[in-house]
């Protein structure tokens, strides 16, 4: 495994394990990995490795809310293995929060419809983050997780101009994000209030 992330990161590549287990996340962390996704039975003492390392946890929360709505069409395996991960995400969510882990934004969309994406922000304001960090995990530390902060991910000169505004104030009402009225990407605007 180092081998492949030391190869990854010479092309600069980032490198994500899609892991729910402890063993094979803390195990994927030593090798250098750049995020874990999911994480959802991490232990503390891996979350606090994950601070030390600086890796990045994905917890894709909305993956797990959308699996508990259908869980009664999976095989009894699989339905068990998904009460057991949403049972443990909760909890580890509160610990990476609170030990400072990097939290990085994504849904694992597929899994859930696109354009739901932002049902995100309200389930990890939820579980303690505060709405300004969960907004920040969706710009400027998605950037950096995706080695683009030079380019993308807050608003400054020089910068590619991706805004999106919103009625309201998702800093009060974090599920203003699921409102959006106005998109600009690169400076081109591609949706706007119709009047």
């Amino acid at each position: 495994m180092k081998a492949l992330i030391d190869e990854a990161h010479r092309l600069r590549k980032k490198v994500a394990a899609h892991c729910h287990g402890d063993r094979a996340s803390r195990d994927a962390i030593a090798a250098g990995v750049d995020s874990i996704e999911h994480g959802s039975f991490l232990t503390e003492e891996t979350l606090a490795l994950m601070k030390r390392q600086g890796t990045y946890l994905v917890p894709t929360l909305l993956a797990g809310e959308w699996i508990m709505g259908k869980i009664d069409k999976f095989p009894p395996e699989i339905a068990a293995k998904a009460r057991a991960a949403m049972a443990a995400r909760s909890a580890m969510f509160r610990t990476a929060v609170r030990l400072g882990v990097k939290i990085g934004f994504g849904t694992d969309s597929a899994v859930s419809p696109h354009g739901i994406n932002a049902k995100e922000f309200a389930l990890m304001t939820g579980l303690s983050m505060r709405p300004i960090a969960a907004l920040q995990s969706a710009t400027s530390v998605d950037a950096e997780l995706l080695g683009i902060a030079a380019k993308a991910g807050t608003l400054e000169p020089g910068k590619l101009a991706d805004i999106i505004a919103m009625p309201g104030d998702p800093t009060r009402d974090i599920t203003a994000t699921e409102r959006v009225s106005f998109v600009m990407k690169e400076g081109k605007v591609i949706k706007r209030p119709s009047r």
